[in-house]
């Protein structure tokens, strides 16, 4: 099910004392922000003519049942034999009632129906508000429909082949399975629906709108996972395909924490973020080299701490950016009020360790004699920081402790900030690239880093 979650209270719970790892995102040319190439002739109950979120819903769902019936028989050894209740279009403000069958699928008051999607098992239907979907089309491109209806599909799948498994095993793995068809629709293989690999950077954002509000459990009855949660099943369906999708289950790693009384406090207040950030940074960074991480072997050498400090105006190399490693004295650089400031009261106090990662993960580099320029770099101090969040989020920094939602403003910052060429000198390397080499740094620690 797609149904709107809170994305607000994203908090750092930090007791800090002041004292080559990304996916291509390959593709072939296709038509603009995730449109048709041609229109399918499928039936949608009570679609509007020439509406255009039935018409992308149309579109989607042909393609997706034309993947699953390449994928079920050699997933699950069997045919997919697709929706026998059909697809289900409705609108709060228009629908009547009296339009709609009768059953558990359908209530009499079409409110109840608004703003969601969702695949109901006793009717074996996919049913959606088309509203809803417009304004998602609006703020997040036309894609985010496609992708919904591939996530209903899946759990479609999921019934037909009896899994039986917690509510966040089953949304993640639906998540998962739609990221596996959207590589399938880049790669030129969808007969209706096309979308470009630089369109999946606004898609991502919806993360934000669909991701349990933080504090929720992971336990809970229609759990439904954090964003990163989300999002990372997302890219692993899209860069390992649907058997990395059918291997989920509930000794999955899930970022989504129910709050505890004990870890959760407000933000750091922002005059002390940075100080506290560079204090982490350098914190990791002295463990990484010297003794490890458990999973991850030590790096070997020594770190020198580069001074992290404002740029105020003063550009290294003619260049003035938000974040910057200037080589020339070692230094990480950073806009205040151009950007950590913003990133602060937007995304939350995780954002900027997260961005101040990047430029600190490049002086690392330097120091061990690694290129800081091009995609490769900038993919490894991503990972990096990953890496470091992901350690953090174990406990394995002294004094360090995440609270629920610290993982979703790491990567919704790197998103948000790290492709915008004001923020960081351009690598090449897309948003939806940039989030990958820190799910990759999360998920498989350092190794994948390239340092």
């Amino acid at each position: 099910m797609r149904v709107p979650h809170s994305a607000a209270g994203l908090l750092l719970a930090a007791g800090v004392g002041l004292t080559g790892c990304t996916t291509v995102v390959a593709g072939v040319a296709s038509p603009p922000g995730g449109g048709p190439r041609t229109d399918a002739e499928l039936p949608v109950h009570l679609a509007e003519a020439g509406d255009e979120a039935d018409r992308n819903a149309r579109n989607a769902v042909a393609d997706v049942l034309a993947w699953w019936e390449e994928m079920a028989p050699q997933l699950h050894g069997g045919d997919f034999d697709g929706l026998d209740g059909g697809v289900w279009s409705i609108d709060p403000a228009e629908t009547d009632p009296a339009d709609l069958p009768r059953g558990d699928c359908f209530s009499d008051d079409v409110a109840d129906l608004a703003e969601n999607a969702y695949y109901c098992g006793d009717d074996d239907a996919v049913v959606y508000d088309r509203a809803w979907l417009a304004d998602l089309a609006d703020e997040y491109g036309p894609f985010m429909v496609a992708e919904i209806m591939a996530h209903e599909i899946a759990h479609a799948v999921q019934a037909d082949v009896g899994l039986d498994a917690p509510s966040i095993v089953a949304e993640t793995q639906a998540e998962c399975f739609a990221g596996a068809w959207t590589r399938w629709v880049v790669d030129g293989n969808a007969a209706h629906v096309a979308v470009r690999p630089a369109e999946l950077d606004p898609y991502l954002l919806g993360y934000l709108y669909f991701a349990d509000a933080p504090g929720t459990s992971p336990d809970a009855e229609d759990a439904h996972g954090s964003l990163f949660d989300q999002l990372s099943a997302f890219q692993e369906g899209y860069a390992d395909g649907a058997r990395a999708c059918a291997a989920f289950d509930d000794s999955r790693l899930f970022t989504q924490q129910e709050s505890d009384p004990a870890r959760v406090k407000d933000d750091l207040p922002a005059g002390e973020v940075v100080a506290v950030a560079d204090e982490v940074l350098d914190a990791f960074w002295r463990e990484a080299l010297a003794a490890g991480f458990p999973g991850t072997d030590a790096l070997g050498g020594r770190l020198t701490e580069p001074d992290v400090r404002a740029a105020d105006g003063v550009a290294c190399g003619g260049a003035d950016l938000g974040l910057q490693y200037c080589p020339a004295d070692g230094s990480v650089r950073y806009d205040s009020a151009g950007l950590l400031e913003p990133a602060y009261t937007d995304v939350g106090d995780f954002a900027v360790p997260a961005l101040l990662g990047l430029p600190y993960g490049l002086a690392v580099r330097d120091q061990r004699g690694l290129t800081v320029d091009g995609p490769a770099a900038v993919a490894g101090a991503a990972c990096a920081t990953g890496w470091l969040t992901r350690e953090a989020f174990d406990g394995e920094i002294e004094d360090v402790r995440l609270a629920p939602g610290d993982v979703d403003e790491a990567a919704t910052a790197l998103l948000r900030y790290a492709t915008d060429p004001a923020v960081l000198a351009p690598s090449g390397l897309s948003g939806f690239e940039l989030v990958d080499a820190f799910r990759r740094g999360f998920v498989d620690g350092g190794d994948r880093c390239g340092f």
